[in-house]
């Protein structure tokens, strides 16, 4: 060996052991590349676990201690955010996804001590809302009225459920009953998608995707692993329900979403709102990870989330960051749509469904520019607020940005989680390549059907009612006409009728659905409301369209399991749903005026046509003597006419069916029960023609 050689090779030696002996602070150590990502985590958990109280309060904000003194005015203390509403869902999500990559309960615990609350206090506004049925700052707990109420909040807390189940117990009945509303009370348009009747009728919104598809499809999971029943039917829809909205608002020569669709629109807006986009991200990443890869359409829907990474990935802004109108570089950068994404390529990349080496530094970058809008404080900067759909490029681009705009908080939690993950090279999978304005009314709940106008200093008369009331949209399809269609006919100019009944609703499904509340929250004093039920009173409690009631007055409510999905359902009588009407109403200074069900095309011989002079009719009278109103036995009244004009002439010129009517029939109800109306001296007495 040369002489040189080894003096170099001694020299290497020597100086590979004096950095062996080097103190370990004092050697290069590469830096951690999720530390920040860590750091941002805990500095929005401190933020938001000081601005978030769980405290419940009345109406001049005291404590209240005791539940049972729960009224329209409680609220929970206001901090810088509300604990339960959709932007929180998502929150709450974020922590849960926080604590499982960290390994640190505080962040979960932030979820269950607010979930924990809302449960706690679940009971009390039920019983409230049930007894009074009025309007309440906590009202949406029992009643949603579109998704934006329930459908994040009910993901997570499905999530936080299959997590801990012990804890989910707490909140339990809460969330049975706001995945009742996602599922099966919600709008739909006639193919089944889930969509809007407000602000804009009969629309689809790409927002309501995580509002609705997302806790559907955990509610399948939820279900498989506590008994696996109706699992399949979830999972299911929760893929089905993608597909519709890709059949409405996919673009697919642009390889993103539009914002909204609107029926009866030649040309729809056509706005790729960043925020929208970033619902349908997360969306689409919880269905593939709560639906089993087996179901059918499941590739179809992974097959969409690469194609709308694909292209969401050729508008990235050199930022980072995302612009609000994705292809549009004049609007500005915004925070919450940056986040989503930067989760959905990290969670794609984890879950080995796109290719690492393609899309991680696009997530990388994504995440360096969101984690500049985190601030000091832990608030999370340049949120777009909340956003309706917009005709125009400059209603998108003009929406301000607020640091108290919630839709940030929860994706930049779900983003760094992710992200570390991403990061973290031992949890990477085996195989991998690399989201009010105030609803418009409508009569009936009919789309198109405006409410009619109340004339001033008369009263407006209301009918709840079902299909003999109104048939149809009221409008006479197959000859069959409801004598409501009518009714106002009869009366004197300025008594305007807002016929609010709805075919197929029994006393039950009318008082606990939305069609009662349109009645008790616009009645004013001196209104008149004719409440009339009784034949799908009489269908099956729990299978089927399940709308049946308990015979009787009692007010003791039977627990019923409900065939559809498996749920409890606490089911009472029908002169209960009767009674709980005519009393809401007098809590406004309504007059309800009680009516028992018109006649079925019933015949006992030749002559006379059968009543229900033991069952409806008689708890008809009963709750109108006991609560104190009038009472118009339609029944016996209407079955008498029948009587004198004949059995062939009735059911030939009158009866359209075995209980619907034509025209005639109609008429002959309307004048019958005016007369009845005047001959009793009711509060429509003076308004009979």
């Amino acid at each position: 060996m040369k002489p040189l050689f080894k003096r170099l090779i001694l020299c290497a030696a020597l100086f590979a052991c004096a950095a062996a002996t080097l103190p370990a602070q004092q050697r290069q150590q590469r830096p951690d590349p999720t530390a920040s990502m860590r750091e941002i985590i805990d500095r929005i958990y401190t933020y938001l676990d000081g601005c978030t109280p769980t405290t419940l309060v009345d109406g001049d904000g005291k404590v209240i201690k005791d539940l049972k003194k729960i009224d329209e005015k409680s609220s929970f203390k206001r901090g810088d955010f509300g604990i339960n509403t959709y932007e929180w869902g998502v929150t709450y999500s974020g922590m849960l996804l926080a604590s499982e990559v960290l390994g640190d309960p505080k962040y979960s615990k932030y979820t269950y001590d607010r979930l924990k609350a809302l449960g706690e206090v679940y009971p009390y506004v039920k019983k409230y809302y049930e007894e009074t049925g009025y309007q309440m700052r906590l009202g949406a707990m029992e009643k949603p009225k579109w998704l934006d109420d329930c459908g994040a909040m009910a993901a997570a807390m499905i999530k936080a459920t299959l997590a801990n189940p012990q804890d989910g117990r707490t909140f339990r009945a809460l969330l049975d009953n706001w995945i009742e509303f996602v599922m099966y009370e919600e709008y739909r348009l006639g193919d089944g998608i889930l969509a809007r009747n407000r602000p804009t009728t009969n629309s689809v919104w790409l927002d309501d995707m995580y509002m609705g598809i997302t806790p559907i499809a955990y509610r399948g999971l939820l279900s498989q692993r506590e008994r696996g029943d109706l699992t399949q039917k979830y999972y299911n829809e929760a893929i089905n329900q993608v597909l519709l909205f890709k059949k409405y608002l996919w673009v697919p020569e642009k390889n993103l979403f539009r914002h909204g669709w609107i029926e009866g629109m030649s040309e729809h807006p056509d706005y790729h709102w960043a925020r929208c986009n970033g619902w349908a991200v997360l969306t689409m990443c919880d269905v593939l990870d709560a639906v089993p890869e087996r179901t059918q359409g499941w590739n179809e829907v992974k097959d969409l989330l690469v194609s709308l990474l694909r292209g969401i990935a050729q508008y990235q802004s050199p930022e980072g960051t995302w612009h609000q109108l994705i292809n549009n570089t004049e609007s500005y950068l915004e925070t919450s749509a940056s986040a989503m994404f930067v989760y959905g390529y990290a969670h794609a990349i984890n879950k080995g469904w796109i290719d690492r080496t393609a899309y991680q530094d696009i997530a990388r970058a994504g995440w360096n520019g969101v984690a500049k809008q985190v601030n000091e404080k832990g608030q999370v900067e340049n949120t777009c607020v909340g956003t309706g759909l917009g005709w125009t490029n400059t209603f998108y681009m003009s929406r301000p940005v607020n640091v108290f705009a919630a839709h940030g908080y929860g994706p930049v939690l779900l983003a760094a989680a992710e992200m570390i993950k991403m990061l973290t090279p031992a949890q990477r999978p085996q195989g991998a390549q690399g989201a009010q304005a105030q609803p418009e009314r409508m009569n009936g709940g009919f789309p198109g059907m405006m409410a009619p106008q109340r004339v001033e200093g008369k009263p407006m008369v209301y009918l709840a009612g079902d299909s003999t009331c109104k048939n149809g949209s009221g409008t006479g399809s197959n000859g069959q006409w409801g004598w409501g269609s009518f009714f106002g006919e009869y009366l004197t100019d300025g008594v305007t009728v807002e016929n609010d009944a709805v075919g197929g609703l029994s006393s039950r499904t009318f008082y606990n659905g939305t069609q009662w509340p349109i009645i008790r929250d616009h009645v004013q004093k001196g209104d008149i409301v004719l409440i009339q039920f009784g034949h799908n009173d009489m269908a099956p409690l729990g299978t089927g369209r399940a709308r049946g009631t308990l015979n009787g007055t009692d007010d003791q409510p039977q627990s019923v399991v409900m065939e559809r999905d498996g749920s409890h359902q606490d089911v009472y009588s029908y002169g209960h749903y009767i009674r709980m009407m005519v009393r809401q109403a007098k809590m406004r200074g309504a007059i309800p005026i009680v009516v028992s069900p018109t006649p079925q095309n019933s015949w006992s011989g030749e002559k006379k046509i059968r009543r229900f002079d033991q069952t409806f009719n008689a708890w008809c009278r009963q709750i109108a003597q006991e609560e104190g109103v009038a009472f118009v036995d339609f029944n016996d009244i209407c079955a008498a006419e029948y009587e004198k004009i004949g059995k062939t002439k009735a059911q030939k010129e009158y009866f359209a069916d075995s209980v619907h009517t034509r025209e005639a029939g109609a008429r002959l109800y309307c004048q019958v029960l005016a007369k009845a109306l005047k001959d009793q001296n009711t509060a429509l007495a003076k308004y009979v023609k």
